[in-house]
């Protein structure tokens, strides 16, 4: 019986996750000439700590995935993955950072909910540029998309996330 739902399944692609494309081939597209360098970073609990409270958020995880963006040897950027979950699946998302730690760019590497909630690359703009300056918050300063709140509302809240990652754990270093 389990066989034949598998088939069924398969036949009729139920499923909805979904790799859309991989960090470095993201991080590629707009740096083209750079070297980028994966590094898994543990926080300490002081740091963790302190993100969640800036962020006024809780982390999945003390673990984070970087990627150091260098070109002709000096730190142009950071790539910084963020996977949480939405509603009932996981959203994975690199946020790329200028070494200030300035949004530049959100690409949704993986999503596993329904295809209708997921944001639109003209949604994701609107963090563009975004530091701990901006207060990103749902409905008062990032507009929400309807019929996609919890999506709206996870992003803005991995980006408050990543931005503080960034002020707290990479500023700063080569």
């Amino acid at each position: 019986m389990k066989f034949l739902i598998s088939i069924v399944l398969l036949f009729f692609n139920i499923s909805y996750g979904m790799l859309l494309i991989k960090p470095e081939d993201a991080i590629k597209e707009q740096f083209p000439d750079s070297k980028i360098v994966k590094k898994n970073i543990l926080l300490t609990k002081k740091q963790v700590s302190q993100i969640q409270k800036l962020s006024k958020s809780r982390l999945n995880s003390s673990i984070i995935t970087v990627y150091f963006i260098k070109k002709d040897g000096k730190n142009v950027g950071y790539g910084i993955i963020n996977t949480h979950k939405v509603r009932t699946k996981k959203e994975t998302v690199l946020f790329i950072l200028s070494p200030d730690c300035k949004i530049q760019d959100i690409e949704i590497i993986a999503f596993y909910e329904p295809p209708e909630y997921m944001p639109d690359k003209r949604w994701l703009k609107v963090f563009k540029g975004k530091d701990s300056s901006n207060q990103l918050r749902l409905k008062r300063d990032i507009p929400n998309i309807t019929g996609a709140t919890l999506s709206s509302k996870a992003i803005t809240t991995a980006t408050r996330q990543t931005v503080y990652i960034c002020e707290t754990v990479l500023k700063g270093k080569k």
